[in-house]
């Protein structure tokens, strides 16, 4: 199933409308919000790696310099390429960074998990983020499957000391046998075995507004991924779209969230994406 266009863009422009207007419920002026101290999410500001992921796959060294001069302190992985786990995270470890968390496929959750956790142990990471799922997968049957999976994975991963998540895009939230893949996912899953890492451009993009899923499933979301979004439904650096993140973001920290990940799918320039997005939440 598809949402159709011309209800996917009601429903988005519904769920903007929504975050840009919270701007309005913290009670301060704009001159008063910039001359506030910094959030504390910029504290541990991180990228998702997807978003330099041909730089990184090149020249793994000279991307993570770049990123640290902009200021990440977290970078989320993406897949390692044909680099070593040790490898990164020494670079990393010269360069003061840190990787909390990854993102992994399907096919490493469905065969098992065991060498995703090794990597997770050298690298640091406390989470594996199932990141995507293919259409043929998006059915309530096999929402109800995967949700079962997740479960199973994040025993084991218990077992480890880390933890299974899950990464959303805006699929899940189509509506089917009365209700919603994402629905599924959250009734279906264990608290604690599996959290939910929440995409702010793709929960837009389905129409859906943030704060009212951290109300229904509270304690439920870990991490965000901070992208933008035009009004005409392009995919923008943070900053150059539409969602009021500086008052949404400290609204989800108080939610639960306390890893914020900057992310652009596909940017022209992806160190000056990321460079834009992290001047704009920094300022």
């Amino acid at each position: 199933m598809t949402i159709q266009t011309d209800r996917r863009a009601f429903l988005a422009a519904g769920s903007i409308a929504t975050l840009t207007a919270l701007a309005g419920c913290t009670g301060q002026s704009e001159t008063e919000s910039q001359s506030a101290e910094l959030p504390s999410y910029t504290e541990m500001l991180g990228v998702q790696l997807y978003t330099v992921r041909e730089l990184f796959e090149r020249d793994a060294r000279g991307t993570l310099e770049a990123l640290a001069e902009i200021g990440v302190k977290d970078c989320e992985t993406a897949g390692l390429f044909d680099h070593k786990a040790a490898d990164i995270r020494a670079i990393m470890t010269d360069l003061g960074l840190v990787s909390r968390s990854a993102h992994i496929r399907l096919p490493e959750l469905q065969d098992g998990i065991g060498p995703s956790l090794e990597d997770a142990e050298i690298l640091g990471q406390s989470i594996l983020y199932l990141g995507w799922i293919p259409e043929d997968e998006r059915t309530a049957d096999r929402y109800r499957a995967l949700a079962d999976l997740l479960n199973e994975r994040g025993a084991e991963a218990k077992a480890a000391g880390k933890m299974i998540g899950y990464h959303n895009h805006e699929f899940e939230f189509v509506e089917q046998e009365g209700t919603t893949g994402y629905n599924i996912l959250l009734e279906r899953t264990d608290p604690e075995l599996v959290t939910m890492e929440i995409d702010f451009f793709w929960v837009a993009e389905a129409g859906v507004d943030p704060l009212d899923l951290f109300k229904r499933a509270p304690g439920r979301f870990t991490s965000c991924h901070i992208k933008d979004r035009s009004s005409g439904g392009d995919m923008v650096s943070v900053g150059d779209g539409v969602i009021d993140f500086k008052t949404l973001l400290p609204l989800a920290e108080e939610a639960g969230i306390e890893r914020f990940y900057v992310e652009h799918d596909n940017p022209e320039d992806a160190l000056a994406s990321v460079g834009r997005s992290f001047a704009h939440l920094t300022a």
